[in-house]
């Protein structure tokens, strides 16, 4: 770790960030002194004003406009534009996290550096009698995997890559706290790296007390059931921020669940247990050690022989719900899922598969992976809570629509910007055999993006409804509207296509652990 920070200290992306939280015992000597005025001439006090004059930064954790080569700024990344000023209270702001700002990118390759060699805690199963299965009805457990109640207007808010605590997240919790979903579901990552102390902030909403201007983000609880899945970034820190702060919120024993009525089964997939390789002292390879994110063995053999997810005889529809992608039309997937998948479900089974990792919004045609036996719908709702930077297609073969829309366009401190695209999250509605599922996102305020999401209006990008056929166990899509607000590139079908994943040689740039 001490090699890699000396080697950042004297790297051209070092030298280039504002020195802001870099230099706190000499802005301590600078205020006792009282001769920190010489080093800044920027005294306003608002964010807005502040970020009006050059060269200013606004520092929310201080609540004071500082210089932005100023040394006694306490603020790892200042807020640097006035489209992020509305977001002040929470307790990051989304252009802390732009991968390509030279302030945020120090942040991410520490964090990285340090928590990669947390203790890796061990992997939790469920103890002997408890199934994981669960009525999806009650949330109570189940002992017969057969079981199931039968459900009527049943909402469940899907929520990926939300663990930001920004006020963005703020927004698109409230709008989904306003569904009054029965189940609410984060599926998976907390930033940066996912430890007890992010997870308080940006999980249970709690108050960092370095930062006494600013508050924590809570993860809207269903009233039923809430549900914490495994992220890359949760793999960083040794699991111990999900484990340990995340089990508290939810209660929950594992990562891995399914719940069940009379004609569906949802179904959570631990990928990201599995998603780094492992060095000496189960040091995580955060860089360079991407794997295929398969589950882990007992989640394999649990979906085998305890959910019986293959068994022929089940005609209930399927949903599952993973961090990472089995197929994406914007950045490299991770298949090791699918294959583990391939090997359990019957030949020709149709399914329905929610995902984030990449942070986009994007409907999929109806498809089958190379070499795979099964049929899915597959749907990417990556867009929760992290500043979701836009991107073109590499490939449209599979694609059917996906959300190009810029919120803000946040500068990077580096003489360019990035191109920021809307939060959001998808809502199911269950009844019966019926799924309406709609995606949502935020809307911005008075139509004026620079005042920032407003937390009670939202807009509907898309909207479709799958049914289960309980005679053959197949999910069909019967109904599909996409919204003007979305880039359409091919009309949905019902015919089955064949898809290989995008090579690596095609991407000029790979998701990483900003992702």
């Amino acid at each position: 770790v001490a090699g890699v920070l000396a080697l950042l200290a004297g790297s051209a992306l070092w030298k280039r960030a504002p020195l802001a939280g870099r230099s706190g015992s000499v802005a301590k000597a600078l205020q006792k002194w009282g001769i920190s005025s010489l080093f800044s001439h920027c005294s306003q006090t608002t964010c807005l004003t502040c970020l009006q004059s050059s060269g200013c930064r606004w520092c929310p954790t201080d609540m004071s406009c500082h210089d932005e080569t100023s040394l006694e700024d306490p603020c790892d990344a200042p807020i640097d534009s006035a489209g992020q000023c509305w977001g002040e209270t929470c307790v990051y702001q989304l252009g802390q996290f732009l991968n390509k700002r030279p302030d945020d990118a120090k942040q991410w390759l520490e964090q990285s550096a340090v928590h990669q060699a947390d203790e890796l805690l061990p992997f939790p199963t469920y103890p002997p009698g408890v199934t994981g299965i669960f009525d999806l009805l009650t949330g109570l457990p189940l002992t017969d995997w057969t079981a199931g109640s039968a459900v009527s207007d049943y909402t469940v808010a899907l929520i990926a890559d939300w663990g930001s605590g920004t006020c963005a997240a703020k927004v698109v919790a409230s709008l989904a706290a306003q569904d009054s979903p029965q189940m609410s579901i984060h599926m998976g990552d907390v930033y940066y790296v996912a430890t007890n102390a992010q997870y308080q902030t940006n999980i249970l909403g709690m108050t960092d007390s370095t930062k006494p201007h600013q508050q924590g983000v809570a993860f809207p609880k269903g009233s039923v059931i809430t549900f914490l899945q495994m992220g890359n970034h949760e793999l960083i820190s040794g699991c111990q921020g999900l484990y340990q702060s995340g089990f508290s919120y939810t209660a929950q024993q594992t990562t891995y669940a399914v719940w069940q009525s009379e004609s569906w089964r949802i179904v959570s997939l631990d990928t990201g247990r599995l998603c780094y390789s492992l060095g000496p002292d189960n040091i995580r390879n955060v860089e360079t050690g991407s794997t295929d994110a398969p589950m882990p063995d007992e989640v394999v053999d649990w979906l085998t022989n305890t959910v019986k997810l293959g068994d022929p005889s089940d005609k209930r529809g399927i949903i599952l719900l993973s961090h990472h992608q089995p197929y994406d039309a914007f950045a490299k997937a991770s298949i090791g899922a699918a294959q583990q998948i391939n090997t359990i479900l019957p030949k020709g089974k149709q399914i329905l598969w929610f995902y984030g990792h990449d942070h986009m919004f994007a409907i999929f045609k109806k498809m089958s992976l190379a070499n795979m036996d099964f049929v899915m719908y597959p749907r990417l709702i990556g867009i929760g809570g992290f500043p979701n930077i836009l991107a073109t297609p590499v490939t449209t073969e599979g694609l059917v629509a996906y959300d190009f829309r810029t919120y803000q366009s946040m500068p990077d401190d580096d003489g360019a910007s990035q191109n920021v695209g809307f939060n959001g999250y998808a809502k199911m509605v269950i009844t019966g055999n019926k799924v309406d599922i709609s995606y949502i996102t935020a809307s911005c305020t008075n139509n004026d993006c620079t005042q920032g999401f407003s937390d009670t209006d939202a807009t509907t990008i898309a909207f479709e409804t799958f049914e289960a056929d309980t005679t053959t166990g197949q999910v069909n899509q019967t109904w599909i509207y996409i919204s003007s607000e979305l880039t359409q590139v091919s009309d949905p079908s019902d015919e089955v296509s064949e898809m290989s994943c995008i090579p690596e040689s095609a991407l000029a740039t790979q998701l990483n652990h900003y992702d």
